[in-house]
């Protein structure tokens, strides 16, 4: 969660430095598909963090997507005090796919077991 957040805290407008160097080798539509595995990790994470909690899985499966489709829309909220950034449905959306698809994976995963 903290380098989502460090990540989206770098200015839009950021042309020096090393992430101003990793910016401009990375085009806005990869940038822009970067959400989808980035947040499908935040989601993952959640999963494994929330595994020694004494919860039924569909609850735990629950409580991973929401905690992280939250923090997207703080994530998205927060880049709109960040100078040169904007809160994008699109990164939103995106970053929801990445949820869900790290929870499908974990309930399908399950089922084989």
């Amino acid at each position: 969660m903290a380098a989502l957040y460090l990540l989206s805290s770098v200015p839009g407008d950021q042309t020096e430095g090393p992430a101003g160097a990793l910016f401009r080798w990375i085009t806005p539509a990869w940038q822009n598909l970067l959400h989808v595995p980035l947040y499908a990790g935040l989601a993952a994470s959640w999963l494994w963090a929330l595994a020694s909690y004494p919860l039924r899985r569909p609850a735990r499966l629950t409580v991973a997507f929401l905690l992280t489709v939250l923090w997207a829309i703080l994530d998205e909220t927060h880049q709109m005090a960040v100078p040169g950034r904007y809160a994008s449905l699109t990164d939103l959306a995106l970053n929801t796919i990445g949820a869900t698809l790290a929870v499908a994976y974990s309930s399908l995963n399950a089922k084989k077991s």
